[in-house]
């Protein structure tokens, strides 16, 4: 093969291997915003299981829209959105990226059953799925700590152990189906806009040891 042209095919896998290997640690805020019920719209006709995907795709897109810098989102789990927020990324001192992300924590909840609202009074379907819009619930978990990054093209890949603490929080002890929950870390670096009424807590896990835990109920009176 003609070296002229074999070097750019070269020049081009060095460049993608060196994009891919960019990596760096970062003190980081992480937030899961989980959808809860989601299993229970997932039934069997393949009607109901389009409009669930449509109900559980229009309330991300919901949560989505409320995410703004110094948010980001690291990547969509199914029907969880994995986010962060750099502490040290220079573009916000720590006081408004904190104060920032405790009003996103609770607009996430106003903006969840807004939609909720929406999508139950603009239809007239009374398939399961449609039927049962109003039993879904939103579970927000935060933790603070360090995460490494791995930049492949634009894509943010996050990895450690504090990223592995925050997944592991989505199997956790407490009872009611709606909440936010802090780990330790979380509570003291996050203010909210006002002071919250939070229940303390311990989840134990292996290889992580016991996590204590601030659990914040927004709609207690909802629980049945």
């Amino acid at each position: 093969m003609n070296e002229a042209h074999t070097r750019p095919r070269v020049q081009t896998m060095l460049l993608g291997r060196a994009t891919m290997n960019r990596e760096s640690t970062h003190k980081v805020l992480l937030i899961i915003a989980d959808i809860s019920g989601y299993t229970k719209l997932m039934v069997s006709s393949d009607i109901e299981i389009k409009h669930s995907q449509h109900i559980i795709s229009e309330l991300i897109q919901t949560l989505i829209k409320e995410v703004e810098i110094p948010l980001e989102i690291s990547k969509l789990e199914g029907d969880a959105l994995f986010l962060y927020a750099r502490k040290d990324s220079g573009l916000f001192h720590l006081d408004e990226i904190r104060r920032i992300t405790g009003d996103k924590l609770i607009q996430f909840f106003e903006v969840f059953h807004d939609k909720l609202q929406e999508l139950t009074s603009h239809t007239s379907c009374s398939c399961g799925a449609c039927s049962n819009i109003l039993a879904l619930r939103l579970k927000v978990f935060a933790h603070s700590g360090d995460a490494l990054f791995y930049k492949i093209h634009q894509f943010n890949e996050l990895s450690g152990v504090d990223v592995i603490l925050i997944h592991r929080l989505l199997k956790n002890s407490e009872a009611t189906n709606e909440y936010l929950m802090l780990t330790e870390q979380a509570h003291m670096d996050i203010e909210f806009p006002c002071k919250l009424p939070v229940i303390e807590g311990c989840e134990s896990y292996e290889h992580l040891g016991d996590i204590k835990t601030f659990i914040y109920n927004p709609y207690k009176h909802r629980e049945h």
